[in-house]
């Protein structure tokens, strides 16, 4: 039986053990044996909104003896959220996808205003979309309730590194510390490539094309997500993901784990 391990701290005088599942929450690996870990996720419902055209639902998520597989169909697709917030540490996986474009397959770390009233949205992302052909998708997305929306992105060939999402499965993460945020993958060798390092404002009154702006960095405690989505073909659609035609598609997951700091 699966199992969740939570940070645990000895609560002086009373000598009783206290447990925290919510902040910085210890370390875990899904490896998804005959559908997710429930005492680490929940299979998410509702929608987002545009430029999503589809709603979540769970049943679109499909079991195997290992692995899952997130399918989606025109109006309906699949993620699932964990249920504690994590802190920095290395959050990765392990994915294949099709080729249907117009559709996003994700690795992802989110929190936002909807966790606590006032908090900014701060995202990491690992994204691939069929419609930008084999590459991965980086980003780092800030922006403040009510405030200005931002973004870093950079698009990664993975053919230099002997690997075709659509073909190989693809074991990639990324690093998320107080100071640096480092993607990564498994070339086809097996040997561990960087992908992308950014790095949080020195403060030199200079902002480098690897830095973000101290007010942007990553900070709060979050949830980590995967997702397989469409989009509904308006024009912020057309710009990500891309053009979507009522196809159905689907995105193996392997496993997830996360290893704190």
């Amino acid at each position: 039986m699966k199992q969740l391990f939570k940070a645990c701290v000895l609560a002086l005088p009373l000598a009783t053990l206290a447990c925290s599942s919510t902040v910085n929450a210890n370390y875990f690996k899904d490896d998804f044996s005959w559908g997710h870990d429930t005492a680490i996720w929940n299979a998410r419902s509702g929608d987002n909104g545009s430029p999503f055209g589809c709603t979540f639902k769970p049943e679109m998520i499909n079991p195997s003896s290992h692995g899952i597989t997130l399918s989606l169909s025109n109006g309906q697709c699949s993620e699932l959220q964990s249920k504690n917030h994590y802190g920095y540490g290395q959050i990765q996986g392990s994915l294949k996808t099709g080729n249907t474009p117009g559709t996003v397959s994700s690795i992802f770390t989110y929190t936002s205003w909807y966790d606590e009233p006032g908090r900014a949205w701060q995202e990491i992302d690992i994204e691939f979309l069929p419609s930008l052909g084999n590459v991965v998708h980086t980003n780092v997305i800030y922006q403040p309730q009510n405030g200005t929306y931002e973004s870093w992105e950079l698009d990664i060939d993975l053919a230099q590194y002997g690997l075709n999402i659509q073909q190989n499965l693809v074991s990639i993460g990324f690093d998320w510390g107080s100071n640096q945020i480092q993607w990564y993958v498994w070339d086809s060798n097996g040997a561990k490539q960087i992908l992308r390092t950014v790095y949080k404002d020195n403060g030199d009154g200079h902002i480098a094309n690897d830095e973000i702006p101290a007010y942007a960095w990553p900070v709060d405690p979050t949830k980590i997500m995967i997702n397989h989505w469409h989009g509904d073909n308006s024009q912020n659609a057309f710009y990500f993901p891309g053009q979507y035609a009522a196809q159905a598609a689907w995105a193996y997951y392997d496993y997830i784990e996360y290893v704190p700091h």
